[in-house]
């Protein structure tokens, strides 16, 4: 009798223990600002914030760093870039991965949560509006534009209506403000796309699919993903030939010429205009 009350005393001491190291690592992770940057060794990230990273490590060889919040206690998130840094308010997660088959670049993406206010429904002209003032804090940051290569070298509505009936998977101008309607029709996981010293971001929402009723409040999350340049000119060779991939890129590169050329032709033939101005981020050091 005496041995089993010693074993339930022993387990209520372990099960005390763990529920006070959750309590505090949920009372932590709620309370912190975190700053982010690419690069850094995923370690290093872990014991910057130690006791608030979840660690998931894959047998592929990815490493995967996640911090959440909860909706009621969001986060704040500084993305340190120099001068381009900027901060993610009602931050919901924020996390980044390195790869053993690229150890030397640490983080080489990250990805940031985030809810466009810190209540959870607004109205959709506010989430309009919400979204625009963050795509023009990030312009404001020194990013710039960034149009794929194989897509025309549009701007503004033209952009917009380029994206809506020729090609979703495009990304939208963040110096044009849609008009309400338009706003409505953009559809979730829609990009815009910018670079700034070789550094590649995506910003897109979320509108929940059962609250899109234009007079009635909604849910809206915004996603920020966020690339070194070796891992964004890795996805033009594709996932079988990464570790190829400053070998392979020319090629892969000199196809998407003839790819813009058409399609800013068939652009021009329907009235729209070509930015002549836009320039293409240089291309990486591939020695």
């Amino acid at each position: 009798m005496l041995r089993l009350l010693c074993l339930l005393c022993l387990c209520l001491i372990l099960t005390m223990g763990c529920y006070d190291q959750y309590k505090k690592k949920e009372t932590t992770v709620m309370q912190t600002n975190v700053t982010v940057h690419l690069g850094e060794n995923g370690e290093a990230f872990a014991k910057r914030y130690l006791d608030q990273v979840n660690i998931n490590r894959q047998p592929a060889g990815l490493d995967f760093y996640r911090i959440d919040w909860k909706t009621s206690a969001p986060g704040i998130v500084l993305f340190e870039h120099g001068k381009h840094s900027f901060t993610v308010e009602n931050a919901l997660d924020v996390g980044g991965y390195q790869n053993k088959d690229f150890p030397h670049e640490g983080m080489p993406e990250l990805d940031i949560t985030a809810g466009l206010t810190a209540s959870d429904l607004i109205s959709h002209d506010e989430a309009r509006l919400k979204m625009f003032a963050i795509l023009q804090k990030i312009l404001q940051s020194g990013w710039k534009v960034f149009i794929d290569r194989s897509d025309p070298r549009l701007r503004g509505k033209e952009m917009l209506r380029y994206v809506q009936t020729t090609s979703s998977a495009s990304s939208l101008d963040a110096e044009y403000l849609p008009t309400f309607d338009e706003w409505m029709e953009i559809p979730s996981n829609t990009t815009w796309s910018f670079y700034a010293d070789h550094v590649y971001l995506e910003v897109s929402f979320t509108r929940e699919h059962t609250l899109t009723d234009p007079i009635k409040p909604s849910a809206y999350i915004v996603n920020f993903n966020i690339k070194n340049e070796s891992e964004h000119y890795r996805a033009y060779v594709g996932p079988d030939n990464r570790k190829r991939w400053k070998e392979l890129l020319p090629g892969e590169l000199a196809k998407l010429v003839p790819m813009r050329a058409e399609a800013e032709a068939k652009m021009v033939a329907k009235g729209f205009k070509i930015d002549e101005t836009y320039q293409d981020p240089p291309v990486p050091d591939l020695k």
